[in-house]
């Protein structure tokens, strides 16, 4: 049975795929966990935007089976059929995961092959969404049981280490060249800059980041945000907290900009700040 206190749009997703997917093939998914914004106490229903530009939460998550789960097999056929008709009774919030075994957990997400996943809702028998290190210390540190043993009475693979390489690799080769493209004065760069959902993605995004590299834990989007305020210069508290206040709407930080291009300017400034303090983090003795 679901956890009481998971909110009432994640329960009814997970209790539906589950139940759906016991009906076809019993006994199939032996573990089940939340990851994500659910599990590190960050979910919101609402936000901005719509659509890809959406700043709403989405519903991660892990199912754990006995026995690999592969190509045209019944067990992903089942699988598959349980995700797309949860997904066709809750369209949203996205529901996304990935389907590994118990030995799978423990090996870790270089030793890990192809697996069923979905991402933004879109099921494929073998794909390597969620498979790094992110995914796995994010299990092993804060996942929500719903089926199966507590995260920390199971050999989960979570090595700091590796935690800290992939992000600032993250940081190299996602966040700098993503920086570039976005600054370039081209229609859709400009108008997804000036969308609400910019500054959320890349004001919290990289501020996570950071804050993996200073620390060697992880936090979310909002605990990045409250992070972000207490450890950079106060130049940039307004655009902290204007992404705050998009991402809870309105719940945390305070709305300043009525001018979207200045929120872009300094959205953008603020990237490629921290993407330099964070990569500064990651080499230092």
């Amino acid at each position: 049975m679901v956890t009481d206190d998971l909110p009432a749009d994640v329960r009814r997703t997970v209790d539906m795929f589950l139940a759906t997917v016991d009906e076809l093939a019993p006994g199939l998914i032996t573990g089940f966990y939340l990851v994500g914004s659910v599990a590190l106490g960050d979910f919101h229903l609402g936000g901005t935007g719509r659509g890809r530009l959406s700043t709403a939460s989405d519903i991660d998550f892990i199912a754990v089976t006995d026995r690999r789960c592969t190509g045209e097999s019944q067990e992903v056929a089942a699988v598959a059929e349980a995700h797309a008709r949860t997904v066709a009774r809750f369209p949203r919030p996205h529901f996304d995961g990935s389907v590994l075994t118990w030995s799978d957990l423990a090996t870790g997400s270089d030793g890990c092959s192809d697996v069923p996943c979905a991402q933004e809702s879109r099921f494929v028998p073998a794909g390597r969404f969620g498979i790094n290190p992110v995914t796995f210390c994010e299990l092993a540190w804060h996942g929500i049981a719903v089926r199966g043993p507590q995260p920390a009475e199971v050999d989960v693979w979570a090595e700091r280490e590796a935690l800290r390489a992939f992000t600032a690799d993250n940081l190299r080769s996602y966040w700098r060249p993503w920086w570039q493209r976005k600054r370039q004065p081209r229609p859709l760069a400009l108008a997804i800059g000036l969308s609400g959902w910019f500054p959320v993605w890349a004001v919290l995004g990289v501020s996570r980041l950071h804050y993996t590299l200073a620390t060697g834990a992880m936090t979310s989007k909002c605990g990045a945000g409250q992070y972000a305020q207490k450890t950079f210069d106060p130049r940039w508290h307004r655009i902290v907290e204007e992404s705050l206040a998009l991402r809870t709407s309105g719940a945390q930080g305070r709305r300043h900009y009525r001018n979207p291009l200045a929120r872009r300017r300094d959205t953008l400034a603020f990237l490629d700040a921290v993407i330099d303090s964070a990569l500064a983090l990651d080499t230092a003795p």
